[in-house]
């Protein structure tokens, strides 16, 4: 089954807005292929929805909950220094330890890198079309 990391802001797309983001998560969650994701990732999730998005408590569990459920939840171990913006080496160090196919993300930073060791890096539309012609 093909494995998919989505970056913090595909999934918060996903929760707003009804467009690419929120069809890579639903696909996932209906199984599609397997979501992925790291505790490290998840916790930044929750705090910008607590932080930036005053999103309510109980939303927040809702989607916690639902992520759990639905995402392969990796520990990571591996370090890595490949990304501009060293913020994002985390998306790099899931996906390598994750063993993920594809790393969805809007961040120009992490666009530029294309592929790390297997791992494809492309936007949702992107991939969403990659997925749609197998």
């Amino acid at each position: 089954m093909i494995r998919v990391l989505p970056d913090t802001n595909i999934i918060i797309s996903s929760i707003f807005w009804k467009g690419k983001p929120y069809e890579v998560i639903r696909k996932g969650i209906l199984g599609e292929y397997q979501l992925v994701i790291s505790v490290e990732l998840l916790d930044e999730v929750v705090d910008k929805l607590r932080n930036k998005f005053q999103f309510p408590e109980e939303n927040i569990q809702e989607l916690v909950d639902i992520l759990m459920n639905h995402c392969q939840i990796i520990e990571v171990r591996s370090k890595f220094d490949v990304v501009r913006d060293k913020n994002d080496n985390k998306l790099v160090e899931c996906a390598f330890d994750g063993k993920v196919d594809y790393i969805i993300t809007g961040d120009s930073d992490l666009l530029d890198l294309k592929e790390f060791k297997g791992t494809k890096i492309i936007d949702a539309k992107e991939f969403l079309e990659d997925i749609n012609k197998k």
